[in-house]
């Protein structure tokens, strides 16, 4: 069997960033941990940035993928709620980082496609309108800012990822449900408390 370096390497990003804060650590400190040369993690990797946004890929959206994209906008968030709730320790500080190829701007980029896919299967037709991809993108970089806001808020503040999707559904469903896909339309159905 195959070594998978990329994992190798993402594994020990996740695990330095438990005893050390994510800005600190260099691409020597993961070398060291994995034994894995410069040249091999060159070969695989831009930066320390490439390599933060391969781990979200492939443990947090990987998490959030399992379940599949066939739920409705609850479910699907919920996923991508647990899933941020499960790497709270490496999601707190990955949003923090600044500079070019961070994290947050590509969760924002990844977030917009998403949603306006999403919503465009969904539609039934070719294309959203003009009025309908404003309203995805403004809810998609609502959302993130929010779950954003609350992974890295404290603990005992912090909602449920039940209650934070179930918000977030609400008010998609407010603005988008009724004129985009009927009131009855069960795209943003959530449990009731």
């Amino acid at each position: 069997m195959a070594l998978n370096i990329h994992k190798i390497l993402a594994h020990a990003l996740l695990d330095l960033c438990q005893r050390k804060k994510l800005e600190a650590i260099t691409i020597k400190d993961i070398l060291d941990e994995t034994g894995v040369s410069r040249q091999t993690f060159y070969n695989r990797f831009r930066d320390k940035n490439d390599l933060i946004q391969w781990t979200y890929e492939n443990a947090v959206l990987s998490e959030f993928h399992k379940a599949g994209d066939t739920g409705t906008y609850y479910e699907n968030t919920l996923n991508y709620c647990r899933a941020l709730e499960k790497y709270r320790f490496f999601m707190k500080q990955a949003y923090q980082l600044e500079g070019q190829n961070n994290l947050r701007d590509n969760i924002f980029e990844y977030a917009s496609k998403y949603d306006y896919e999403w919503h465009l299967a969904h539609y039934g037709k070719d294309e959203l309108p003009d009025d309908f991809k404003f309203i995805s993108h403004y809810h998609s970089v609502g959302s993130i800012y929010l779950e954003m806001e609350w992974i890295c808020s404290n603990a005992k503040d912090r909602m449920t990822p039940e209650e934070m999707a179930r918000r977030i559904t609400e008010v998609r469903k407010i603005s988008m449900s009724d004129k985009y896909f009927g009131a009855d339309n069960p795209i943003y159905e959530y449990p009731e408390d």
